[in-house]
């Protein structure tokens, strides 16, 4: 401990002895890192897996349902109308299994003059607060999937409407509608979401309001995102029985399989659906059934940010040119130093005990290079924000990002500091000297 608190202070000292290019070299590197480290943070949020413990279970059934013949057409839908989903949620194999879609309306407290605020809707079953591992703060979800006129808030749509989160058995107008409110979940947020990639919706937050999914129909609701039709009736007459029963594409459906026999079991149970419809003569498409797993739902839906991947290459590349400019910097810092170190050998220090001191060099180098480059990546974070707005939700850092990070910059200080200490400790003592 001694002897690393009078490496250190020699350390301070060299600094102090060379600010300007020590402080140049710190610059660049810590510019570099700082770049590095802004889109590594978006692309760490945007490919990481948001539920470990679960993610292999999940699964998005696809069937080519559309009803109009087409012998080309051999992608299905990426999104379901009612009745699909009904077959879909009709095995009994999956242990959970919801449907849902994103909507919006105008929310207000029904006892107030103000006026009504916009809010995100999610229209869902029961079932996707355990899919997804939503966590409930107060109350619990729908007792089963028939309509109702309950609803289920985030913590944050609660204090906004009511500055408070134990709001259970409160009422709010939702499109005029006047709900009871039966469950508050906590402080939730999934990153990526990839239960919307389809909609292009992984990096939004999720939504304020949660409506049970038959209550939408009968109130005709309908999504505010990706939405197909596939025939002739007037869906804005009586949506409760035309959008149960017509060709309105608006859904997606997830469900859980826990192991590779319910997996297998699903897909059969997808087969003979299939052949069971085609000998109805529903089904006059090819069959193409297909069963995604969550991790590779983005991969399958053509959803993945591109931009983020090249932003990523990038500042890979740009941070190995600031390292070997930061190098040579460091190698003529170090040479211009090297009589000190000649010294010093020649005094009888060890080539072990010149390795200490420039390791503490790599400690203190690292550690005000990491300072300095989260300073530049939190303004790299707000310049691609401005630049791609869709990414502003991905601007956290975690402590175990925080400390790879960490990790990063100080590794990259030694790479900065390798060759130049190879030079300084390991060159002949007598060219040094007559140097």
């Amino acid at each position: 401990m001694q002897n690393f608190s009078y490496y250190l202070r020699l350390s301070l000292h060299n600094i102090k002895r060379a600010p300007l290019p020590y402080a140049l070299t710190l610059m660049i590197l810590s510019i570099g890192l700082g770049v590095f480290f802004s889109n590594a943070t978006l692309y760490y949020w945007m490919n990481r897996d948001p539920l470990p413990e679960k993610s292999q279970t999940l699964f998005f059934p696809r069937i080519n349902a559309v009803q109009q013949a087409c012998d080309t057409c051999v992608e299905p839908m990426r999104i379901h109308n009612y009745q699909l989903v009904e077959k879909l949620s009709s095995s009994g194999i999956p242990s959970a299994q919801a449907a849902m879609f994103q909507s919006a309306g105008y929310a207000r407290l029904p006892d107030t003059t103000n006026g009504p605020t916009p809010v995100t809707i999610r229209v869902t079953q029961r079932d996707f607060f355990s899919l997804f591992n939503a966590p409930f703060l107060h109350g619990q979800t729908w007792a089963d999937n028939s309509a109702r006129m309950e609803l289920i808030l985030h913590a944050n749509a609660a204090l906004k409407f009511f500055g408070r989160t134990q709001v259970l058995g409160e009422r709010l107008l939702l499109d005029g509608e006047l709900f009871t409110i039966v469950g508050v979940l906590d402080n939730w947020q999934m990153l990526p979401r990839l239960y919307d990639v389809n909609n292009g919706l992984a990096t939004s937050e999720v939504e304020e309001i949660y409506l049970p999914w038959e209550t939408a129909y009968d109130l005709a609701l309908k999504s505010n995102t990706t939405t197909q039709i596939r025939d002739d009736l007037d869906y804005n007459q009586n949506f409760a029985q035309t959008g149960r029963q017509g060709e309105y594409y608006q859904a997606q459906f997830w469900v859980q399989l826990d192991t590779p026999e319910q997996v297998k079991a699903y897909q059969q149970f997808m087969d003979n659906l299939v052949a069971s419809e085609k000998e109805a003569g529903r089904h006059p498409r090819p069959s193409a059934n297909k069963l995604h797993n969550i991790l590779e739902i983005a991969e399958a839906f053509n959803a993945r940010n591109r931009q983020l991947d090249a932003f990523a290459v990038v500042s890979l590349l740009f941070l190995l040119v600031c390292l070997f400019n930061a190098s040579h910097l460091s190698l003529n810092r170090y040479l211009a130093s090297q009589f000190e170190f000649s010294l010093r050998r020649a005094l009888g220090a060890s080539r072990l005990q010149l390795q200490s001191q420039l390791l503490t060099d790599v400690l203190v180098n690292g550690l005000l290079a990491f300072v300095l480059a989260l300073l530049f990546a939190v303004l790299m974070l707000l310049l691609i924000n401005q630049l791609l707005p869709a990414t502003s939700a991905l601007t956290n850092w975690q402590p175990s990002l925080l400390l790879a990070m960490l990790a990063v910059a100080v590794l990259s200080s030694y790479l900065v500091t390798l060759y130049p200490a190879w030079r300084a400790s390991y060159s002949p003592l007598n060219q040094q000297l007559k140097a």
